[in-house]
């Protein structure tokens, strides 16, 4: 599915409650070495730490609800977390939360990051490899989530990760993704991708983990036969469209198949 602004009126608590996507205002310049204090910290929230596009408004608690429906305590991968918000918001509610994020393209400060599980009580274990080198134990993962990454990946990265998620989720463990969807560039435009990254086949990478769709509208994913951009085109009003660059969210829920 693609984010759609309907939505989002169930969603504003939810973002209100943890001040996704970009949390409280930041302090004038010469005084931003306060928001490194604690107490700054949590009055900006676990979402001040990250740039986030305004998709994120709908991403976030939408893969929150998703991550959450499976139940708990669980233990969750998030792949490419970076300082997001999303991880501290899962940990401080007592899942057990591993963010497997090398730092390539965005800042990753562990540094920062500890203070943050500091701030927010909120224990995630952070591992700078990528997750073919981040010795993630088989079949220990209940869900995988990655909000807004595979786009910005080389096609290595991406195989390796569709290749390393049956292996580290366990029976029936779920995959909560989100993909940006350009509309700069093919199949919208001619451009096979732009400075942010290109449209990723989901239906080749699911194929390629060996996880089955379990939500998600095919006409509305990326690389599915299904997959309609005419009528994305079409239906464009009721989407959410990031306000920073052209895209939208692609949104779907995949399993482990036993």
């Amino acid at each position: 599915m693609i984010a759609t602004r309907d939505m989002l009126r169930w969603f504003a608590a939810w973002n209100a409650r943890w001040g996704a996507p970009n949390g409280g205002p930041r302090l004038p310049r010469g005084l931003r070495w306060l928001d490194r204090t604690v107490w700054r910290r949590r009055r900006r929230g676990p979402f001040a730490f990250q740039t986030n596009s305004s998709t994120r408004q709908f991403e976030y608690p939408w893969a929150y609800d998703a991550v959450v429906r499976a139940g708990g305590p669980l233990e969750i991968v998030e792949i490419g977390g970076g300082l997001s918000g999303l991880q501290f918001v899962l940990a401080a509610e007592g899942h057990r939360v591993t963010n497997v994020d090398p730092g390539r393209g965005w800042r990753v400060s562990a540094d920062e990051h500890a203070a943050l599980c500091q701030a927010f009580a909120a224990p995630v274990r952070l591992v700078t490899e990528t997750v073919e080198r981040a010795a993630l134990p088989d079949a220990s993962a209940d869900v995988v989530v990655s909000v807004s990454v595979l786009e910005h990946l080389g096609d290595d990265e991406i195989a390796a990760i569709a290749a390393a998620l049956p292996r580290v989720l366990r029976p029936g463990g779920r995959l909560v993704l989100t993909a940006d969807l350009f509309l700069d560039i093919e199949p919208f435009d001619r451009a096979p991708r732009n400075r942010w990254g290109r449209n990723v086949d989901l239906c080749r990478f699911l194929a390629d983990s060996g996880l089955r769709l379990v939500l998600g509208e095919r006409s509305q994913l990326h690389g599915f036969p299904e997959f309609d951009p005419d009528g994305v085109l079409a239906a464009l009003p009721r989407f959410v469209e990031s306000e920073q660059y052209p895209h939208l969210a692609q949104c779907l829920v995949a399993e482990r198949r036993d």
